[in-house]
């Protein structure tokens, strides 16, 4: 009784198969390279293992059982099962599957420094079968979604290293300090510094603790968690804000906003890498990470 399927059942199967498109066993010595008796004890052994005859042999010719039949169909599914899984198996080798999370800072887009855009265009030049989920998010939140396994990798600049996360620095991008045209400074050609400390800012909700800012306002009556906020609350002319200078370059050339003293009022962040510590990498972010890497120069 067949109770599991060997190797050697699939091989008597395949030999069963050959004989009956063959029509016997006479016919199938010259495909199987076998001789008749040969045959005939590889067919007895497959009956020996199913538990009944699936052929009749002998002086009334060949002929195929109702079992055999039916042993037939199936081992035909079998095999196609079987070709099914070596050719995935074979396409695999070497080719990357599944899905990969990724979480970015908001408006890095008009960063030059940021290789981002040329690394996934580097990673989809790989044999894949990947499905890419980019995330923007603040930094906090980017930092709990890589702990919480929910992003494989972040990239953004960070307040303070977490001992469960691994940091690796990848672009630095230059913050400076912008008015809207509404707002009083606007025509100030230089405000002097105590001028600027005096006014209502709109401060960053995620920035480093450690950054040395070149202004430390004496107010600040809102928070932004996102970049785009803080560009919110300048254009109103309500606030002032620390702004990437790439990023207000649109608002900038509109006239929309001016930046103060950029010569001397700046700064630059320095945007990490980051990926748990504790969890495993798949071998599609384990290559996304080297593209990464490998476009920043790293």
């Amino acid at each position: 009784m067949l109770r599991n399927v060997t190797d050697m059942d699939l091989r008597l199967l395949r030999i069963f198969a050959t004989v009956v498109k063959c029509g016997g066993f006479t016919a199938a010595q010259a495909e199987l390279n076998m001789s008749q008796s040969n045959i005939s004890t590889h067919i007895s052994g497959l009956e020996k293992r199913l538990g009944y005859r699936i052929c009749e042999r002998g002086k009334g010719g060949f002929r195929v059982t109702e079992k055999g039949q039916r042993i037939l169909k199936a081992s035909s599914v079998l095999f196609e099962a079987v070709d099914a899984f070596r050719n995935e198996a074979q396409d695999l080798a070497g080719r990357l599957v599944g899905d990969l999370y990724l979480g970015l800072a908001d408006n890095i887009a008009t960063l030059p420094t940021a290789r981002v855009d040329a690394a996934i265009a580097r990673f989809y030049q790989r044999e894949h079968d990947m499905h890419l989920h980019i995330f923007v998010n603040s930094p906090t939140e980017l930092e709990r979604g890589v702990i919480d396994g929910q992003l494989d990798i972040a990239i953004s600049y960070f307040s303070r290293p977490l001992p469960t996360l691994t940091y690796q620095p990848l672009y630095s991008e230059e913050i400076g300090i912008f008015c809207g045209q509404a707002h009083p400074l606007f025509t100030i050609r230089s405000p002097s510094h105590a001028q600027l400390q005096a006014c209502d800012w709109i401060r960053h909700g995620f920035l480093p603790v450690d950054q040395v800012l070149p202004i430390i306002p004496d107010r600040a009556s809102a928070t932004a968690h996102h970049m785009e906020a803080v560009v919110h609350g300048v254009l109103a002319g309500t606030h002032l804000g620390y702004l990437p200078t790439h990023y207000a370059q649109i608002w900038l050339q509109s006239g929309q906003m001016r930046a103060l003293q950029p010569a001397t009022l700046r700064y630059d962040v320095q945007h990490s890498m980051i990926t748990h510590a504790g969890h495993p990498q798949s071998e599609a972010v384990r290559a996304f990470i080297a593209d990464l890497l490998l476009e920043h120069g790293v």
